[in-house]
């Protein structure tokens, strides 16, 4: 563990002196802090010290720890380091819960922003978009509103030489874009200008936004889509695998083609219970798609329907605010702690809940590019992986039992193909 009781770091250095240390050994520290800042953890090495017969030397002092005097010495070194280290943690935690306050950036500073530098303190004073960097994460949302799948994106981002953003403190960029780094990345809710405390939206930050709030909810609902879980394996080569599911067992099937088989087929990947031709199931499905999009216009939701994410969204801005007010208000002492907490524990179980509605209602923007007449056309267009992306965001498909008795033909009845366009 960390030298404090708040610390969660491992010592494995540390842990190793049980091992280490023999008779007549001189553990050497520069003072007693750097051993550790807990009372708890003094008492272990203490009584380590003693039992193998080890001095402790620190701050030019030699310690035998089998002597009282010296242990009560050493024990009162202990309880100031630890309650100097309660005074610098409650100075830190302060300053950062002054800084929520102001709404100012608290943490890391996320990739597109640059620090803003007092010339005169040479501290940070607040964060403003990169000029070369910010262009980017609006790139890259834009794309995944687009529907482009995240994998691409990052592929071409590498393909270009963009400067992927640096990995853990380490201010060194990373290798390469990777999908699942971008996929994390980009849902951070800084870039929509709004303010977190451990992992939650607290408020609005007084940082300049790189994308808009409804934007930022946009990307939330379509990255989190349940239904957006990929393939296993190699590169996905066809339409339904991994998404068309097995009627009798519910697993996923996978596309089957050897070079004995005829005409390669989607079959159950779990225990092969059903198998029908890749070319006939693809073509049906496409076709029950297409036929519903062809049909379906974005103005044939209702009002309520059509504002019931930007309302919701409208009611989280709203529910944010108040509780800045109530934030400030218990700042200068206007309400107790206590009901600081109630207000906020219940202001935040609100807003995650409309975060929720705001997701359910969201579009794929590619299901809107493709309805209306003119989606057999749109459709043509698209990459595989676009496809595939439409088919999860508004199909269930599932391959049944054959209904054939004798030698099987193909029946359109031994597929279940339903269509929502606006999910299910």
């Amino acid at each position: 563990m960390g030298a404090s009781r708040h610390s969660g770091r491992q010592r494995p250095a540390y842990e190793r002196l049980k091992e280490t240390l023999s008779p007549g050994d001189v553990l050497v520290t520069w003072e007693a802090s750097r051993a550790q800042r807990d009372l708890a953890a003094y008492t272990q090495l203490r009584d380590l010290c003693a039992a193998k017969g080890v001095y402790w030397s620190y701050s030019g002092r030699l310690y035998d720890l089998t002597k009282g005097d010296d242990r009560f010495t050493t024990g009162l070194d202990a309880l100031l380091s630890e309650k100097e280290v309660e005074q610098l943690r409650e100075r830190v935690l302060r300053g950062k819960r002054s800084r929520l306050n102001q709404g100012k950036p608290n943490g890391r500073m996320p990739y597109g922003y640059r620090r803003i530098i007092n010339p005169g303190t040479g501290r940070t004073e607040g964060w403003q978009p990169c000029p070369v960097t910010a262009p980017i994460v609006r790139e890259i949302v834009a794309r995944l509103l687009a529907g482009e799948p995240i994998n691409s994106i990052s592929t071409n981002l590498n393909q270009r030489g963009v400067t992927p953003p640096s990995v853990g403190g380490d201010r060194a960029p990373a290798p390469e874009w990777i999908r699942q780094r971008l996929r994390t990345m980009i849902v951070t809710p800084t870039y929509a200008g709004l303010l977190t405390h451990r992992g939650t939206v607290v408020g609005e930050g007084a940082w300049e936004p790189l994308i808009t709030v409804d934007e930022h909810h946009r990307l939330i609902a379509i990255l989190t889509d349940p239904a957006r879980a990929t393939y296993r394996g190699c590169d996905v080569k066809h339409l339904l695998t991994g998404i068309a599911l097995c009627d009798v067992c519910d697993s996923p099937v996978r596309y089957f083609g050897p070079k004995g088989l005829k005409t390669p087929r989607y079959q159950c990947s779990k225990s092969s219970c059903v198998g029908r031709r890749v070319d006939m199931v693809d073509l049906q499905v496409t076709d029950t798609l297409l036929t519903a999009l062809r049909r379906w216009d974005i103005q044939q939701l209702t009002p309520e329907e059509r504002g019931e994410g930007r309302q919701a969204q409208d009611d989280i801005r709203a529910l944010r605010q108040r509780l800045d007010a109530f934030t400030d208000a218990a700042a200068g002492g206007e309400i107790t702690p206590a009901a600081f907490a109630r207000i906020e524990g219940r202001l935040l179980g609100e807003i995650a809940q409309l975060e929720r509605r705001a997701k359910h209602v969201v579009l794929s923007p590619l299901v809107a590019q493709l309805a209306g007449e003119n989606a057999f056309d749109t459709w043509e267009g698209l990459a595989l992986m676009q496809r595939r992306e439409v088919i999860r965001a508004t199909c269930r498909v599932r391959i049944l039992r054959s209904s054939q008795r004798g030698p099987r033909k193909y029946c359109a009845r031994d597929l279940s193909v339903e269509v929502a366009p606006t999910g299910f």
